[in-house]
């Protein structure tokens, strides 16, 4: 086929629009002498298609071919008459179709990539003429302004300046169209010695004004002439700052640190537009403007400055521009890493498509034509990620520049100031010696108490590493002597296993009161007695005679801030929006056998190495545990078991927001299976179905996680003609409760009620009628376990706007008991104590455009977030 004869394309963007295309319905419906003729008719299709130079068409209609070729080869009747189905299919046409499909896929995927790439380049040419346009336009509206009316700049100043002269300040206040607060940032007796008079002229003492402050507490120290006037900022149009005599905003000086607390740190506030400096400050308005003061006989300070402002302003120019350059390239690096990261990803999918597709083919040769493509993408997707780590040691290497460059910087400042009192000192004539000898004094103590604290912090630095390599030093001999204690440990000759008491900080399952409409758990009383949860016991018989090795000596990245904030009260860091990951894990850890399960080690005689997680998630679980109950940190990272999960399950590998609820239950899951041992099988002669249908579900492998977490639920069919009934089990590790339609409040008692109520099914196929009858299903809670995860459906698909699948969240109040959970009425007389007492939450707040997870646990007498 030539190039000039193939259609545009039209069908996709992407070669995976098409692979959501070539479904076909009802293939078990259909007989094989049917769907040999529907092979037939879609192969002749596609054939036609392909003829006309409709790639993306004819590529379709293989991909249906083939399916259904597929599809026929496991019918029984093809099976017992292969030769006759291939005749009518034709010998050679699967063979064709094959090696159709694969051509037209390549030529596709290399369509749509140069179709992606010359878009890119259009919008690229599109935003360079429209900014090229509007740069014209604006030099156009530049010159067509006479000459004679640019000097008279009485107007607003430009976006882009951050001074406004006197003039242009006189002339807005004499209009009075604008809403202007003045700031007058000079000391504050030289405020009330004369300043603008304007009635939203305020002082903001520069004796008041510090680094890092807050609006809130730059408030709170202001006079209280001035705090009435402040609190309307947010309504003012324009707000100019001003000192005496300030030609720039100059880093580190009042009105800069004056206008980082405006745009920075008043965090209420949005401003119309940025403060603005007066050029000049009040020495120029005074000058131009007496009339407008309340003294007009009001004297400047000395100028002595002067020099160091125009050296200070000349030598941050001149840094700027050079970290400017640095900048631009760390943006560079940036924008090419994201590419680079982009580039992995798509070869990261592309290779698990290929390795499904081998894994899904049947010939030999294209088997090992896939295989071939599988590892020519493994090899592009190491080099994207050694050029992305190439890239990301060149930007570490800038960042390292750059701080250089900075304390160079404040050196070269502190020089410079000395040079300038040196030179202040030797121009003073004899009646000033007496003010410099003093000034002298004060910097030598200023540079002394500088010193002083310079030292200071070198010896705290010092002490502090050396306690960290004491604490280093204690956790290996911790480590050693916990080691020779397992090792000599003697089995125990019981019937179970006893775990250890939790730590005694541990969270225990409490008592709790009431609470209404999902309660402020914080504030719930802490004097209340906790109540101690029995401990699950295992067949000691049937564990394996070797512990499993353990990843305690591994080196994991917890990114720690040291402190003592108590056992089991550290907390856990996001890394991009992993809120979900982190709420969940904080529940999870005050779960008290849990705790002590992976404290004191004894989960590693359980770590099962033959499941696909090889145990890892379970062995990374634990390190974080141990890390939280270490009482040596005030917050962590769980930055190696969010990469262990992310190996797995691709929806959490990066820093997006996902669904804690999904994440809880596929963690539950790993863990059970990172976490199996062998029990002995119980005689199923005599046995209950709902206990027969738990053997069969676990096949004799158990875990601490399933003993805890995991219940049973019974569904029940009805006919409604003859009332015959048929009963199926399932297992779950939570039970997820959809809320009451349009209600604003409702009850736990109301969503169980909700999910376990009688549902009407058309057309079931009675064992007894023989033929499809109206029937009603029944869900019962057949087994309650000791631990019961409930999850209550929040999010769902707005029916406005279902064809773009636009999620929604339910914003309806949730009253439930916070202790003694009666589930008896729930449930079909399941063994054991049917009371609950609430020790977690998992809070999700926002909605689906914005939102963030917490957790609430119980723990010693108190709520914590």
């Amino acid at each position: 086929m030539t190039e000039t004869r193939r259609l545009q394309l039209h069908l996709g963007k992407c070669i995976e629009d098409l692979d959501k295309l070539h479904n076909v319905p009802d293939l078990k419906s259909k007989r094989a002498h049917l769907l040999c003729k529907t092979a037939q008719k879609l192969f002749e299709k596609a054939e036609q298609e392909r003829d006309r130079g409709d790639e993306e068409n004819s590529y379709v209609y293989y991909m249906k071919y083939l399916r259904v070729v597929a599809f026929l080869s496991k019918d029984k009747e093809y099976m017992k008459d292969k030769t006759y189905y291939n005749n009518m299919l034709g010998t050679k046409n699967p063979n064709k179709a094959i090696d159709a499909a694969e051509m037209l896929k390549n030529s596709l995927i290399d369509r749509y990539a140069k179709e992606q790439k010359a878009k890119r380049l259009h919008d690229i040419k599109e935003n360079e003429l429209v900014k090229q346009m509007i740069d014209e336009n604006r030099k156009k509206a530049i010159e067509a302004i006479p000459v004679h009316e640019q000097p008279q700049q009485v107007g607003l100043p430009g976006p882009d300046e951050v001074t406004i002269k006197s003039e242009q300040l006189y002339s807005i206040l004499k209009s009075g169209k604008l809403k202007v607060m003045i700031l007058d940032a000079r000391p504050g007796k030289d405020y009330l010695e004369s300043h603008i008079n304007y009635p939203a002229c305020i002082s903001i003492p520069e004796e008041c004004i510090s680094p890092g402050q807050s609006a809130n507490v730059l408030e709170q120290n202001l006079p209280s002439a001035s705090r009435a006037v402040w609190s309307e900022r947010a309504a003012m149009e324009l707000i100019v700052m001003l000192d005496w005599s300030s030609t720039a905003v100059i880093p580190g000086k009042t009105l800069h640190l004056l206008k980082t607390i405006l745009l920075k740190w008043d965090i209420n506030v949005q401003y119309a537009r940025q403060p603005l400096a007066l050029l000049g400050g009040y020495e120029d308005w005074l000058l131009k403007y007496p009339a407008f003061t309340t003294n007009h006989l009001a004297v400047p300070p000395s100028q002595n400055s002067m020099l160091d402002d125009m050296l200070a302003v000349q030598l941050y120019e001149e840094r700027a521009r050079n970290m400017q350059l640095i900048l631009e390239e760390q943006q560079r690096i940036a924008d090419t890493s994201l590419t680079l990261e982009m580039q992995r990803i798509e070869a990261e999918q592309d290779w698990e498509k290929v390795r499904e597709q081998r894994e899904a083919a049947q010939r030999e040769d294209l088997r090992a034509m896939y295989q071939l493509r599988q590892q020519e993408i493994s090899s592009l997707l190491m080099q994207l990620e050694n050029k992305q780590f190439d890239m990301e040691q060149e930007n570490q290497r800038l960042r390292e520049q750059l701080e250089e460059y900075q304390r160079r910087e404040r050196e070269e400042a502190e020089k410079l100031a000395e040079s300038i009192a040196r030179a202040a000192e030797q121009s003073n004539n004899d009646a000033d010696a007496q003010a410099a000898m003093a000034q002298q004094e004060a910097s030598s103590a200023a540079l002394r108490e500088l010193s002083a604290r310079r030292a200071h912090i070198a010896e705290v630095r010092a002490a502090r590493q050396h306690l960290d390599r004491r604490r280093e030093l204690l956790e290996t001999e911790r480590k050693r002597k916990l080691t020779e204690a397992r090792m000599r440990r003697k089995p125990q000759d019981d019937d179970g296993d006893t775990f250890m008491e939790p730590p005694e900080d541990a969270a225990e399952v409490p008592g709790l009161n009431r609470s209404q409409s999902s309660p402020n758990i914080p504030k719930v009383s802490e004097e209340e007695e906790e109540e101690e949860t029995p401990a699950p016991t295992f067949d000691r018989s049937t564990k394996p005679h070797k512990m499993a090795p353990s990843s305690d000596m591994q080196q994991r990245d917890f990114q720690p801030v040291w402190g003592d904030v108590g056992r089991g009260l550290t907390g856990l860091k996001n890394l991009g929006n992993t809120c979900y990951m982190n709420s969940i894990i904080q529940c999870l850890n005050n779960t008290a056998i849990l705790v002590t399960y992976f404290c004191n080690g004894q989960y590693l005689e359980h770590v099962n190495r033959s499941h696909s997680t090889r145990g890892a998630i379970a062995e990374e679980l634990a390190a974080v545990v141990r890390a939280l109950w270490s009482g040596q940190y005030r917050f962590i990272a769980i930055k190696d078991l969010r990469n262990e999960v992310g190996k797995h399950q691709r929806a959490f590998r990066g820093g997006e927001q996902q669904d804690s609820h999904e994440f809880l239950t596929i963690l539950m899951d790993w863990l059970h299976l990172d976490l199996q041992f062998a029990i002995k099988p119980p005689q199923k002669d005599g046995l209950p179905a709902a206990e027969r249908a738990w053997h069969e579900y676990t096949r004799c492998k158990e875990s601490l996680v399933l003993r805890l977490f995991y219940g049973q639920i019974r569904s029940t069919v009805r006919c409604v003609r003859c009332a015959e009934r048929s009963a199926t089990y399932d297992s779950f590790s939570n039970l997820s409760l959809e809320l009451p339609a349009a209600a604003a409040r409702c009850t736990l008692q109301d969503c169980l009620n909700l999910y376990l109520k009688d549902e009407t099914i058309p057309g079931w196929n009675c064992p007894k009628c023989k033929e499809k009858r109206d029937a009603v299903k029944k869900l019962d809670i057949s087994r309650l376990p000791p631990v019961l995860v409930i999850h209550f459906k929040r999010f769902y698909v707005d029916p406005k706007e279902y064809m773009s699948n636009t999620y929604r969240k339910k914003q309806t109040y949730i009253d439930f008991p916070l202790e003694e959970l009666d589930m008896s009425q729930f449930s079909l007389h399941c063994p054991g104590n049917p009371m609950y007492n609430l020790y977690a939450v998992s809070n999700h707040y926002g909605s689906m455009e914005g939102g963030h997870y917490t957790a609430y646990c119980k723990r010693c007498r108190g709520w914590r977030r």
